[in-house]
């Protein structure tokens, strides 16, 4: 039979020897038969053969497609399969896939994703709409997961109070060592240079007034106020924050979590807490020594390059205090930072996947996070402040 031969019509129905097409009410059903190769001018039939089909039944609602008699095949049955799922999609038809084997349907979705890929940048309004409302169940869900976990911790910071919580001493103190002992070369390079910084750049600007001197004033005052807390929470946010988000990680990739879980020990309060506490209990500690070592950095610019006598700065710096609200501001805002390092890093470490690249994904977050909620934090608390006089 000659490739001409092949092709028979009947009404409803038309059938070469590699593909049926057949109508069914409001569906249509393609049969796939016989041996499908690159070598076969049925192939090219069968194209053409599927254009002439598609158009003639406009009204058709779904397209089904089966391999029941199929043969032996290579890859012009992808391309064929291929080009029918990218017209019925442009039709906005149905494309069901059910009939196929599996493993032509998981090819078939390889070869389709490159298509998807390039029609992905046009605007569809129902797509839009389906992942404008993922995005807000995803948001709403992440928002109770986080204030369940901030419940769940002030319930166990409150057993904690009343010596009812599974938290172990030893384990708050080796948070505060490494908290506290450990990141004291760190906060003193970093307040250091901080200080010294601030008083070169005040003096270049003092001196066209003739007021060098007031560079302790400017010191003392950004040291206490601001720079200090806010230095110290960005280094333990990078830190501490990131330990925390990484040991927590890699122990739920351990399932050692699960573990304390299967064993009736609550996580929050034998590994949150200690580090939650350990770390409020250190960052104002931090903070006043870096208050400290800031202040000294500006000396060392004031009487080694401006020729201040010692005596003459501290006092300026005591006159520029005035009352110890200057500092405890100062505190209260490394309190805060201090909770949010904590609770940040901990909960990303408890929310991470059980993979290595969730865990990467977790501590980098971890350490953005907390960074965005100190800035925030610290323009909420100068606001505050100036809105309510205390400056």
């Amino acid at each position: 039979m000659s490739d001409k031969g092949s092709l028979i019509k009947k009404q409803g129905e038309t059938t070469i020897r590699c593909v049926r097409f057949q109508r069914e009410g409001e569906d249509c059903l393609c049969s796939l038969r016989g041996n499908w190769s690159l070598e076969s001018d049925e192939v090219r039939f069968a194209h053409a053969e599927w254009k002439r089909f598609l158009s003639a039944n406009p009204t058709a609602s779904s397209f089904r497609f089966s391999a029941v008699e199929l043969g032996e095949w290579d890859s012009a049955l992808l391309v064929f399969l291929n080009q029918c799922r990218h017209d019925i999609e442009e039709l906005k038809k149905e494309f069901d896939t059910a009939g196929l084997p599996k493993g032509i349907a998981r090819l078939l979705s390889l070869s389709i994703g490159k298509r998807a890929g390039k029609q992905r940048s046009e605007f569809n309004l129902n797509r839009s709409l389906d992942y404008l409302e993922t995005e807000i169940v995803r948001f709403r869900d992440r928002a109770k997961g986080v204030v369940a976990f901030f419940g769940e911790w002030i319930s166990g910071f409150v057993s904690a109070i009343g010596g009812k919580s599974c938290m172990r001493v030893r384990d708050l103190f080796g948070v505060c060592r490494s908290c506290g002992a450990s990141a004291l070369p760190i906060v003193t390079l970093i307040s250091f240079l901080t200080g010294l910084t601030m008083a070169f750049v005040g003096s270049v600007q003092l001196e066209k007034f003739n007021a060098k001197i007031y560079v302790a004033d400017l010191v003392c005052l950004a040291m206490v106020r601001e720079m200090g807390a806010l230095m110290v929470a960005i280094v333990m946010a990078g830190r501490t924050g990131a330990a925390f988000a990484a040991e927590l990680g890699s122990m739920k990739l351990n399932e050692e979590i699960d573990s304390l879980r299967t064993f009736g020990i609550s996580p929050m309060q034998f590994l949150v807490l200690p580090r939650t506490i350990g770390l409020l209990l250190m960052i104002p500690l931090l903070t006043l020594y870096a208050d400290m070592v800031g202040i000294l950095g500006g000396l060392a610019v004031g009487t080694q390059v401006m020729d201040f006598s010692m005596l003459h700065y501290f006092e300026q710096t005591q006159t520029a205090l005035g009352g110890m609200w200057e500092v405890y501001s100062g505190l209260v805002k490394s309190l805060v930072f201090g909770l949010i390092i904590g609770l940040v890093g901990c909960y990303k470490g408890l929310a991470s996947g059980k993979d290595s690249a969730s865990l990467g994904r977790s501590v980098t977050s971890a350490v953005v996070t907390s960074v965005t909620l100190i800035v925030v934090a610290d323009a909420l608390f100068e606001m505050a402040f100036s809105y309510l006089d205390l400056r």
